[in-house]
């Protein structure tokens, strides 16, 4: 259910079949009012996805630019054949 709802197409489409069946259960909603129901959803979706990606960004380091806080031990992965070990920044 959660890979459903992390597809903007999925959401779009799952909104499409909700429309299909109100108006096959008798709801008068007209083809203008559903592509405009649609064009919301499509636009909301590429709003969240913007506001969603900087919440993202802020919450993560680059990889290009990492950093540690002072006095981190990390461990240092050295080629095969010499001994791994440890390291205080």
């Amino acid at each position: 259910m959660t890979a459903l709802l992390q597809d903007p197409a999925l959401i779009v489409g799952l909104v499409r079949a909700t429309l299909i069946l109100v108006v096959s259960f008798g709801v008068a909603i007209t083809q203008a009012q559903q592509d405009s129901l649609l064009m919301f959803v499509g636009a909301l979706l590429a709003v969240m996805s913007i506001v969603l990606t900087g919440v993202t960004r802020a919450k993560t380091t680059p990889t290009a630019n990492p950093t540690l806080d002072a006095g981190t031990t990390v461990e240092v992965i050295t080629p095969e054949g010499q001994q791994n070990y440890l390291k205080t920044l």
